[in-house]
């Protein structure tokens, strides 16, 4: 994403609006900033590009329907 990291997005997203899930999809986040996403922003979910079709519809779906990883 141009202009923002990730992790500093999902942690802006966090503080405007606590309650939503949040997953993130991507092939550059380090380790430290998947930590921060799920320290600083409630991360639900983190899925690694290339990512599998099933996992992330089983991802989407938990966070909908309020499951748990």
């Amino acid at each position: 994403m141009p202009g923002i990291k990730g992790d500093e997005f999902l942690v802006q997203v966090h503080k405007k609006y606590p309650g939503i899930v949040k997953v993130m999809l991507t092939g550059q986040a380090n380790d430290e900033a998947i930590k921060r996403a799920r320290d600083e922003a409630n991360l639900f979910s983190f899925i690694p590009k290339p990512w599998n079709e099933e996992e992330l519809i089983r991802i989407i779906d938990s966070g909908l329907n309020g499951r748990s990883q």
